[in-house]
């Protein structure tokens, strides 16, 4: 059905404030590599670090949800949580354990790129999912941000050498994963609500890893983790984890999928500077690329879309 004229301003507040949360939540996600490395640099291990992020972000979903809970004036149907359970764990979790793991073996700016193919998968599973068409300018987009993903990427390869296609193959595993995540939570994200569905979803996750780390300290106690090591621990839960998360489902519910995962590309690029900054990492004009390429797709999403007789294209 074709939007009346009023309709038309009443999108456009809500197109670009789902723009604004899915940068911003991409830009503190794309932070996490860069904290899980200065992480390892402090001795502590993928399932220490995987622990004490849950621990840490575990209470601030619980509350958010029951307050979110607590608003409801329709209540969604049981299927609905298992759904959202279930999502949750393959991002959260599974998703979150392979990027972990992934990320000893390459460096933050190409865990970063590898992660940030999944549009492209996200494009490909929406498209089966829902027949949602992909316009010209949401593929001129991810031409541009993910062509520089690929300059990039090309120039890290050879400077890693070979441990990079076993990082670069478990990232890209749960690079697939989330991408299932983001085209499958959309349905269940109308009928929850942005914020009971992370909530429900990520806290589902984390009790049942929790539950599994219980269960392997008592078999093998871990060696003790230093104070800088739960300080980055702590900014990894709530900087890197829950703040975007929100800021992720919401851009979801207000854009879609693959709008959403388009303007993820801003990621790279943020975290080449931080890698840059505070991990030391090359710097080079294959960056400059990927920099101007990527920013240059965000900003193509980010601005007014095109209308033909009155409704956008």
């Amino acid at each position: 059905m074709a939007a009346t004229p009023r309709e038309l301003p009443t999108r456009l507040p809500k197109r670009l404030t789902g723009v604004g949360l899915a940068a911003a939540g991409a830009a503190l996600f794309s932070l996490k590599g860069v904290v899980i490395k200065l992480a390892f640099a402090q001795g502590v291990g993928v399932d220490q670090l995987l622990t004490l992020r849950m621990l840490f972000s575990l209470p601030f979903y619980l509350v958010v949800g029951a307050l979110a809970w607590r608003r409801l004036t329709i209540r969604p149907a049981l299927r609905t949580f298992a759904v959202a359970a279930a999502l949750g764990i393959l991002s959260y979790y599974v998703s979150s354990y392979l990027n972990f793991m992934g990320l000893k073996y390459v460096s933050a700016q190409l865990e970063r790129l590898i992660l940030y193919i999944y549009p492209t998968m996200v494009a490909c599973l929406a498209w089966l999912a829902y027949r949602q068409p992909v316009t010209r300018r949401h593929m001129t987009a991810l031409a541009l941000a993910y062509g520089g993903v690929v300059i990039l990427f090309s120039s890290e390869i050879g400077r890693l050498g070979p441990q990079a296609w076993l990082g670069g193959g478990l990232i890209f595993a749960g690079a697939f994963l989330y991408a299932v995540y983001v085209t499958a939570s959309k349905p269940v994200i109308s009928a929850m609500g942005s914020l009971l569905f992370t909530s429900f979803a990520m806290s589902a996750a984390s009790i049942v890893f929790l539950a599994q780390s219980a269960l392997g300290l008592m078999i093998s106690p871990p060696e003790p983790v230093s104070w800088n090591g739960i300080g980055l621990s702590f900014l990894l839960a709530t900087v890197c984890t829950v703040a975007p998360s929100f800021m992720i489902a919401e851009a979801i519910s207000r854009l879609g999928p693959g709008p959403m995962s388009a303007i993820g590309g801003i990621g790279p690029v943020v975290a080449a500077w931080a890698a840059v900054a505070i991990l030391n990492e090359p710097f080079g004009w294959a960056h400059v690329c990927a920099m101007t390429m990527t920013m240059a797709g965000v900003w193509l999403l980010a601005k007014d879309p095109p209308q033909k007789n009155g409704v956008p294209e």
